[in-house]
């Protein structure tokens, strides 16, 4: 995994070599390997910095450039199947130069132009410019495992794997989105193409865009988990099996590496299970982390206890990590420029260290349970909300207006009793009620992107073979996985130069899974039923069995410590977007929901740290 950026001036104007300093130096993180520039011409330059994990010699550096030099790229991620990808295009007489999946990617894109993206499997970002046509082509991986952020400002086209490449060229002006701010108090992250700052977009999951050389953007979608259909014909012991073989091929597949893997390990069914497939034919003992606190607080019990019994029990060594309100006031000053993206959920800070600590111990990858819950049920939440689905029906379906309900609970029954959106994702920050409390402008509640979910909430049910349980996981597939959960992964475990891997989301694993029908997924409304009876193989009952109490971490009370720090944060924002009605914001803060204060001094100290620049 890598850090790219890419720059290129419209009108033909030199590029001024700072700018493209500053682009590198805000990436290197990401890569701190190696780390270069390509001016193709004055006008476009490719940057690139690298973590060096497959084909670890210098010739697999980028940008990297074809033969005949019409082509280069910049490329983040992994390509898990480039050797037979390598194998069809030496078939067809292509030559290579390196052992590494950056060439097969290029040269695989020169043979197949789009269509290469069908034959990936991994997780990627990547560019290629074409010089004779003066065109750039950007991707990104079908579930968004890996970011890319771009910009069309004025005479400029800026790509960037992160935002902060992009804002620190000092091309482009930040200019905060403030329906962006109104969807994230709803999803805790920012859905569809957009970011805090309106003159940034992000690429979404799935999707690629040709830039011509006047600067027309044509965007395109080459996968959607929507358009998965149902298979019928499956049944149970074929179910099983073939689970059970894209577990281990997708494990298989994320070992691909010429440097040592290892394995963020909570415990649970998850990670315990990945541990055990990762080890399964190993030599040496697969090397795992595990962070807890010096603190306890309410409604979490730690898990380290249940990391050294399924380390033990899996054969793994075991490092084990305790964080304090001292290591949390290090990061807090930065968080916001760590975690680039306007990201709400505070698991972000466990995850800082448990990057730190796989360098510390000389890994540079690591496998993740990512995704798991959101494919096999495992929330408790979710299948309350099943199991009363199946008794409480709509009155009316009516999807226009929203609950005025602040309490949770009531504005759950109130949507389901009027046909209103039930489930706007696994991640609820404020629901509409609240929002509607808290924002000074009702108008902005009516926006697109507040109100994207429900707009797809009706799409989607006006189908006739449309389920609540297939819509929980494909609305998570398209919001709260790719740009909450998996950007939280990337950006504050790469902050240490670590790269994260993902077995569970794997697209063809995932595309599987989408086409279980719901008696055989999810046969009793229980938290994954099909991967616990395919886990029977490989772990013990008390691993598979274990209570799941989710991975947290103690803000409310580091919170508690010093409240007035994050009361002032928020204070200053709204002084300066006048977006929060004063009187509910005290209200907020002067209440015991610690998360909510959290969510808020996080998007105000987000914004704060940019509008001061």
């Amino acid at each position: 995994m890598c850090g790219i950026a890419g720059i290129i001036s419209l009108d033909n104007s030199k590029i001024d070599s700072t700018i493209v300093d500053n682009v590198k130096r805000s990436l290197e993180h990401r890569g701190p390997d190696h780390s270069s520039s390509k001016f193709i011409n004055q006008s476009t330059c490719l940057i690139h910095t690298r973590l060096s994990i497959i084909d670890l010699n210098d010739r697999s550096n980028q940008p990297y450039e074809s033969t005949d030099q019409r082509y280069s790229i910049v490329f983040n991620g992994e390509i898990y199947n480039y050797k037979e990808i390598r194998k069809n295009l030496e078939s067809k007489g292509y030559k290579f130069k390196t052992s590494g999946d950056t060439e097969v990617l290029l040269q695989g894109f020169i043979e197949y132009g789009e269509k290469v993206l069908d034959k990936l499997r991994g997780q990627f970002a990547f560019a290629v410019y074409d010089n004779e046509a003066k065109s750039l082509f950007i991707a990104r991986d079908r579930i968004g495992i890996k970011p890319l952020y771009y910009s069309t400002y004025k005479n400029w086209i800026i790509f960037g794997s992160e935002i902060k490449a992009i804002e620190l060229s000092n091309i482009i002006a930040f200019e905060p989105d403030i329906e962006s701010y109104i969807a994230y108090l709803r999803h805790l992250c920012v859905p569809a193409d957009r970011t805090g700052n309106k003159n940034i977009k992000k690429l979404e999951p799935g999707q690629f865009i040709r830039f011509s050389n006047n600067g027309k953007i044509e965007k395109t979608t080459y996968w959607d988990p929507f358009k998965i259909s149902v298979n019928n014909n499956l049944d149970q012991e074929t179910v099983f099996t073939e689970l059970d073989r894209l577990l281990n091929e997708s494990v298989e597949y994320r070992k691909v590496s010429d440097v040592e893997v290892g394995l963020f390990l909570s415990g649970g069914l998850d990670s315990s299970l990945l541990g055990k497939l990762m080890n399964q034919n190993a030599n040496s003992t697969l090397k795992a982390f595990n962070v807890d606190y010096e603190e306890s607080f309410e409604g979490y019990s730690g898990e380290l206890e249940e990391a050294r019994f399924a380390s033990a029990e899996i054969g793994i060594n075991l490092s084990e990590e305790k964080l304090n309100f001292e290591n949390f006031k290090q990061i807090l000053d930065n968080y916001s420029f760590y975690q680039d993206d306007l990201v709400g959920d505070e698991v972000g800070i466990p995850l800082y260290f448990l990057g730190r600590a796989a360098t510390s111990s000389g890994i540079k990858v690591v496998q993740v349970g990512e995704g798991s819950d959101e494919l096999f049920y495992g929330y408790d939440h979710w299948n309350r909300l099943l199991k009363l689905s199946e008794f409480m029906k709509p009155y009316s379906s009516s999807n226009n207006k929203f609950s005025k309900f602040r309490n949770h609970r009531m504005n759950l029954l109130s949507n389901m009793f009027f046909g209103k959106t039930t489930f706007a994702g696994g991640a609820l920050g404020f629901n509409l009620g609240e929002i509607s409390s808290l924002i000074s402008d009702k108008g902005l509640l009516e926006n697109g992107l507040v109100r994207i979910v429900d707009n797809k909430w009706q799409e989607y049910f006006n189908k006739s073979d449309a389920k609540l349980s297939k819509w929980m996981t494909l609305i998570d597939l398209k919001i709260r996985l790719p740009e909450l959960l998996l950007m939280r992964m990337d950006k504050l475990v790469m902050q240490s130069g670590v790269e994260t891997r993902v077995p569970f989301l794997d697209h063809k694993l995932v595309e599987f899974i989408l086409s279980i029908p719901e008696d055989l997924l999810l046969p009793n409304n229980s938290g994954k039923p099909i991967l616990k009876q395919v886990a029977k193989k490989y772990l013990p009952s008390e691993i598979i069995h274990r209570k799941k109490q989710g991975f947290r971490a103690p803000v409310g009370e580091w919170i508690k410590k010093d409240e007035d720090i994050f009361y002032e944060s928020a204070r200053n924002f709204n002084a300066s977007t006048h977006l929060f009605n004063p009187k509910y914001l005290r209200k907020v803060f002067s209440e015991s929901d610690y998360q909510k204060k959290w969510y808020l001094s996080n998007l105000s100290n987000w914004h704060l740290s940019r509008s001061s620049r």
